[in-house]
């Protein structure tokens, strides 16, 4: 279910919301018999843990029990909404589909802004991705400079440090967790389903085309347009055929279905005082709503911990995971959903226009037509990838002279994947062009492995009982490799198809490798934390990192930071005064610190030599070396961030109410640019480090206990972070640049990055309505002149009906085609509530998640406007645009008072179906901006856990079962399926563009979990 509201603004909203997220504890009397016990929480960071409290950098966690309240395919569907600062947007709702992922906005324009994942010590790429959400104890999310500084040149986006599960002392444990989803289109959008109004339609945008005999080909039976009444009697001919004629759903027929997600979880954990070992096995299949989409997941892992002697402990992890995505993990074609035609006329039955691939017979009568039926073309073109990822690691701890540990530890990563994709006689791409493209595919290969080690000395000592120190030094190494190899093949045999079995009969249409160079990381660091009777609390950090990516002269670069905290509530005039009673825990705390990007290709210092054709006495095939456009640099730096953060945590009521508030300010220089060259060079381009940007932000983090009793118990967690971001230079001087998206006929936009302005802008023109009959005076002869004072076209003499842009000149009285801003994608805010109750045997949670401040650019809806005949239109239009053609005539008319008796609400009215607007509505246009915030109730899930007496009698420990609804409702004002919109090609550049994605589904989960 999708709310849409009509106010503009959710800020009026999300705010009481947030503020009522804590069951209304302010305004309570708190009464808390007994003093709340806390077991200390403990956060991982690099290299090591330590106490919550002893904590001085900004770090967000989550643990597995929020984890597992969430039945997902991954880590990232279970992890976003649940930290501030961390913005997890998955890229449509099909099976295996990615996500950005970004910590405060990122840190770069162009280059890579993915957080960096560390799992279990060891960098582990896409981690949330790869790993079963079954195995992992708890995810600390490190965003302030003391936190991330550790972690030196691949710091700057930010740190997610993945811990697993591993085996406990005690007797065998086994869990079995099972879930069952259903999974459906939560949403339709509204076209034009009266198959009389649609033809209308067709006519007029026909008649208006010269396009009248081809729709008389479909919708008319072939009646020539020289036949007597041909134009006058058109209306009423298409009143007797299609008033009561039926239509087609193709939203009903294409995603209309219902998909089946299974989830098989195992997992056994034993343990001695000696060794414990933990292993688990996951199995998940899930179909997509549209037919042969759909991922298949199987993962193992196995971990291994144990002492061999006092003092001596070596630990043991694996983990092989397979992957099989049907479909390829996304879909671009909501589009040709869409569009397609409802009624066949008489040329096609309903039944035929569903099950026969009509793009051959449509676009015959008019090649702008695009739109191949995607039912057959579902079948016709397939696409799979499949992927096998293995990863092993190894660990020794020796405690020497008392107070040192001595640690090494190494990883190996394997990855491999295939994709092919194939497409049939029945597929566009066949049907565009049987004789030189004809039946296609191909098939890729990648490859890849890296090795990480790391050696550190810990020294642990607590001095006169009020000084502990902490210090750490440690040295790491890693290398990775990968390789790669595509072929696309074209005019394999028809007929006789056994797919991409039978290459050797296709032709060889393109071929490519794939083989960068191998990356190499070497480091050394170091960090000191010093706490003073668990008051004062210092860190101090240093890291020297090179990398392989850049010339030898600028490979290594030194990374510090520091971090001081004060546990004021530690004092004692604070624990003697009375406000102790009410703030029982108060800490403040400051960092400051740089970090680098190193997620950048790779060898961009070096001039490239590529290999081309050179004809000599005409003739062809003679392989000649040429250096690439792109000048090398051997200048090249990895980008460099700046970051301040100050903190404050608070803790109410003895516990009863949490609440963390950080400010952040990250400064980032030397960002790398492609920057344009003077000619004389005789190159094109150069990447340097020119461009200079802000991040700066708040983050709130709410935990409350609401009502607690022996039977009943209520608690609330929130986080919302706000962020800004600021370009503060470019290359050369330059005030902006550009990047655009999407195309003229898929909905096209272009950002700019401005120097004293935020990412995210969108450029285009401003929509104002459309020229109406007011807007003209008619003289004798028909002709139509504009009035003074109306915004002139940018060219030619406009009619009633027309879109009309803002004047963009300095006269003001003329739209020449100016770039000016229409929206920004970037959210002011965003932030997820979650409120738990248990009462006895039962349980029920409510997550909601909510984005506010950021725009869309409705590409989507763009697509759809009118530019080929026989294509649906959403109702939006088809009920409302502006009528030229006068169905006593069957004719185009001119006439003013004709039209104003055509057209009574002309003013609202959207435009016409003009040759001039089938140009017009490629321009990016104010109109497809709509604003995206909205609030989600993302997951319920009411569970009941069975009475333990009864279970001690069948031996299992705990069984719950449950029931949980996905994405139960969404309050918004966006038109499209959905505003939780991914960028279109980086997460800080293009955010909010959404095209033809994928749809989200709402799932019905029934879930078992057992304990034996």
């Amino acid at each position: 279910m999708s709310l849409k509201i009509t106010n503009k603004n959710l800020k009026p909203l999300i705010a009481p919301l947030f503020l009522l997220a804590s069951g209304f504890v302010f305004g309570q009397t708190v009464k808390d018999s007994a003093k709340t016990k806390e077991i200390e929480e403990v956060v991982v960071i690099g290299y090591g843990t330590v106490k919550k409290s002893d904590l001085t950098g900004s770090v967000s966690s989550v643990s597995a029990k929020d984890l597992a309240a969430t039945p997902a395919m991954n880590a990232l569907q279970a992890l976003q909404g649940r930290a501030a600062g961390l913005n997890i947007v998955t890229a449509g709702g099909a099976p295996g589909a990615g996500a950005n992922v970004t910590i405060r906005g990122g840190a770069s324009i162009t280059q890579g802004t993915d957080p960096l994942y560390i799992v279990d010590g060891f960098q582990l790429d896409n981690a949330l991705n790869i790993i079963n959400p079954n195995d992992i104890e708890s995810i600390d999310v490190l965003k302030g400079a003391s936190a991330i500084a550790i972690y030196g040149s691949r710091g700057s986006n930010g740190i997610i440090i993945i811990k697993t599960k591993s085996g406990k002392k005690g007797k065998v444990t086994v869990n079995y967790n099972s879930f069952m989803s259903f999974d459906m289109l939560s949403k339709k959008l509204d076209m034009l389903s009266n198959s009389e109004d649609y033809v209308k339609y067709q006519y007029e945008l026909a008649q208006l085309g010269g396009k009248a005999a081809q729709w008389s080909n479909v919708y008319d039976n072939s009646l020539g347009t020289d036949s007597p009444g041909f134009y006058t009697g058109v209306y009423s001919r298409i009143n007797s055929r299609y008033a009561s004629a039926p239509s087609l759903d193709w939203q009903d027929k294409v995603f209309g279905g219902t998909g089946l997600t299974q989830n098989q979880n195992f997992n056994i954990s034993a343990g001695s005082e000696k060794t414990q070992v933990f292993i688990s096995y996951n199995y998940n299949k899930q179909q997509g709503i549209l037919a042969n989409h759909d991922e298949t997941r199987n993962s193992l892992r196995a971990n291994i911990k144990s002492e061999l002697y006092k003092g001596v402990r070596v630990d043991f992890g694996s983990m092989f995971t397979s992957n099989s995505v049907n479909g390829g993990g996304s879909f671009g074609g909501m589009k040709k959903v869409l569009l397609q035609p409802i009624n066949g006329g008489t040329k096609f039955s309903l039944d035929q226009l569903y099950n026969t691939q009509t793009f051959g017979d449509f676009s015959a009568y008019d090649s702008s037509y695009d739109t191949e039926n995607p039912y057959i073309e579902n079948n016709a073109s397939t696409a799979n990838k499949r992927s096998r990822s293995f990863v092993a690691n190894v660990g020794l701890e020796i405690d020497f002279l008392k107070d040192f540990t001595f640690r090494t530890a190494g990883q190996y990563t394997f990855n491999n994947s295939k994709s092919t994709a194939f497409s049939d006689e029945n597929s566009k791409a066949f049907l565009t062009d049987p004789v030189n493209t004809g039946i296609n595919g191909s098939i890729s290969n990648a490859e890849s492995y890296s090795y990480q080690i790391t050696n550190t000395v810990t020294y642990n000592k607590t001095l006169a009982e009020k000084h502990k120190i902490t210090a750490l030094a440690g040295t790491e190494a890693i290398y990775g490799k990968s390789e790669g190899n595509t072929i696309s093949l074209s005019k394999f045999p028809p007929f006789v198809n056994f797919g991409l079995d039978q290459i050797d009969n296709a032709t060889v249409r393109d071929k490519s490798v794939d083989k960068p160079a191998p990356v190499t990381l070497l480091s050394y660091f170091g960090r000191v934390n010093y706490s003073y009777d668990n008051r004062y609390l210092l860190t101090g950090t240093i890291r020297r990192d090179g990398s392989s990516k850049f010339y030898r002269d600028n490979q290594y670069g030194t990374f510090l930071s520091g971090a001081a905290a004060w546990r004021v509530s530690q004092e004692g005039f604070w624990k003697d005064h009375k406000i102790n009673n009410i703030i029982n825990d108060l800490k403040l705390r400051f960092e400051y610190g740089e970090t680098g990007n190193n997620d950048v290709p790779s060898n961009l210092w070096r001039t490239n030599v590529i290999l081309t054709d050179y004809p000599l006495n005409n003739t062809i095939g003679n392989p000649a070396y040429v250096t690439s456009s792109t000048y090398g640099n051997i200048d090249l730096q990895w980008e460099a961030m700046k970051s301040t953060n100050i903190g404050i945590d608070l803790a109410f009521f003895n516990n009863r109410i949490k609440l963390t508030s950080e400010y952040y300010k990250n400064d980032v220089t030397n960002m790398i640019l492609l920057t344009i060259l003077p000619a004389h060079t005789g190159y094109s381009n150069q990447y340097q480090n020119v461009g200079t940007m802000t991040n700066k932000g708040y983050e709130f983090t709410l935990n409350t206990v609401n009502l607690k009793s022996e039977k009943f118990r209520w608690t609330t967690d929130a986080n919302i972070g706000f962020n800004k971001s600021k370009v503060t230079s470019l290359e050369n001087g330059r005030d902006f640049r550009t990047f655009t998206v999407g195309s003229n006929r898929g909905g096209q936009v272009t950002y700019y990055a401005t120097v004293g302005e935020q990412l995210g802008d969108m450029y285009g023109y401003v929509y104002q309505g459309i020229y109406t009959t007011d807007d003209f005076t008619q003289a004798p002869n028909g002709t139509l002149t504009l009035k003074p004072g109306v915004v002139k076209p940018a060219t030619g003499t406009p009619k009633p009906g027309d879109m009309k842009f803002a004047a963009d000149n300095e006269a003001g009285d003329q739209f020449t085609r100016k770039l000016v801003k229409i929206g920004n994608g970037t959210p002011d805010f965003i932030g997820g509530i979650s409120n738990n109750f248990s009462y006895k045997g039962f349980d029920l949670s409510v997550f909601m998640k909510f984005s506010v401040g950021g725009d869309i650019y409705n590409a989507t809806k763009q697509s759809l406007s009118p530019y080929a005949l026989y294509q649906n239109t959403p109702s939006e239009f088809g009920n409302n645009y502006y009528h030229l053609i006068d169905p006593n005539t069957g004719q185009a008319t001119t006439n003013l008072v004709r039209l104003k008796e055509l057209n009574p609400n002309e003013s609202s009215s959207l435009w016409s179906l003009s040759n001039t607007n089938t140009a017009n509505i490629t321009y990016p246009s104010s109109y497809y901006v709509e604003d995206g915030s909205y609030l989600r109730i993302a997951q319920l899930t009411l569970g009941y856990s069975l009475n333990r007496e009864f279970l001690e009698k069948i031996s299992v420990t705990n069984a719950r079962i449950y029931f949980t609804v996905n994405n139960l409702a969404t309050i918004t004002g966006y038109s499209g399926y959905d505003p939780e919109v991914a960028a279109a090609t980086g997460v800080s550049i293009t955010p909010g563009y959404d095209s033809s994605a994928y749809p989200r589904s709402r799932s019905y989960v029934l879930g078992i979990n057992l304990t034996f």
